[in-house]
């Protein structure tokens, strides 16, 4: 089935650019393009699961193509891992900012 192949060559190259746009996001730490990427990149890599999924039962994949599905499969896993390392780095530097306010006992709060 060419246009199977041809589908899920051109969705892996709409992911591999997505991922590239991420990767730009988290190192400008741009925080209004960040989430449209990420947006973004969910919504191609959705759709490059279903057409992967219905191609894997009608066509044998070369190696070279898997490969570049690994590689895709390894930067999600790792953007994922920086965003959570992001994550807690600013929700430490939020905390150092605004303490949590302490509960009056006995006094009213000034």
């Amino acid at each position: 089935m060419p246009d199977t192949r041809y589908t899920a060559e051109t969705l892996l190259l709409t992911v591999e650019q997505a991922l590239d746009v991420v990767d730009a996001g988290l190192l400008a730490a741009d925080p209004a393009e960040l989430p449209r990427a990420s947006n973004r990149l969910r919504d191609v890599t959705l759709a490059f699961s279903r057409a992967l999924e219905a191609a894997l039962s009608a066509e044998v994949f070369d190696h070279a193509f898997r490969r570049r599905v690994e590689a895709v499969a390894q930067r999600l896993a790792t953007q994922r891992q920086s965003i959570a390392r992001r994550n807690v780095g600013v929700e430490r530097a939020l905390a150092s900012i605004f303490r949590a306010p302490v509960d009056a006992t006995y006094a009213r709060p000034a």
